[in-house]
């Protein structure tokens, strides 16, 4: 029976918002499944999306689902200014 992945709402109001709590979380999944919800996100600062594709590889290396979710327009705008497709975290096979 598969597990419910963990679910952690990205709340990021502007480009200068804390991730230590996003670090926090990731910390403290251990080996479990997870979701990135970024239905609050308004602009995704470069270092967030470092710490994503990081913890991104990790967990898929591992075997477990990683997914980020409720992409914002303003998530999307910055992804692609950063040249990251946002379907990126929605792909099993980019891992």
């Amino acid at each position: 029976m598969p597990t419910e992945p963990q679910t952690y709402v990205l709340d990021l109001p502007n480009a200068f918002s804390e991730l230590t709590p996003l670090i926090s979380f990731l910390d403290g999944a251990g080996s479990q499944p997870i979701e990135i919800d970024c239905s609050g996100v308004a602009m995704l600062p470069s270092r967030c999306l470092q710490i994503l594709l990081g913890a991104e590889q990790q967990w898929r290396s591992e075997g477990l689902e990683f997914s980020v979710t409720n992409i914002t327009e303003g998530c999307r705008r910055a992804l692609s200014l950063m040249g990251v497709d946002a379907n990126r975290f929605e792909d099993k096979e980019t891992a």
